[in-house]
């Protein structure tokens, strides 16, 4: 499963490497001043919604992983596995404009990434 690694001034991705193949990227890290807001989501697939899909991998039922256009210029990362819980992070001036990552550490990474990123 996806995880976090949050330092003083980034936040990093890092995905499985099965995550890697069916969402068609590799980690990424995007700086802590480009987070705009971090939510606990109860589902991540439902908070996703839908979009067009650009580049993503969809098993139904079982995981939707890669790159969603909800809008024109809203690219959004995600990795949600079955309907579980996660974390939804909002982000400004970054290669997304959101990522939605299926996590059972989502309260952990949002305490952190709330200290870190108010101002």
């Amino acid at each position: 499963m996806a995880s976090l690694s949050i330092s003083d001034d980034r936040l990093t991705v890092t995905l499985d490497w099965w995550e890697k193949i069916v969402a068609r990227r590799s980690h990424l890290t995007i700086p802590l001043r480009s987070i705009t807001s971090v939510t606990c989501v109860e589902n991540t697939r439902a908070a996703l919604g839908r979009g067009k899909r650009t580049s993503a991998t969809n098993i139904p039922r079982l995981t939707y992983a890669g790159t969603m256009n909800r809008d024109i210029d809203d690219r959004v990362l995600a990795i949600c596995h079955r309907h579980s819980a996660g974390i939804m992070i909002e982000l400004k001036d970054a290669t997304y404009s959101a990522i939605f990552l299926s996590t059972p550490n989502a309260k952990e990474y949002a305490a952190k990434l709330e200290s870190l990123t108010s101002h």
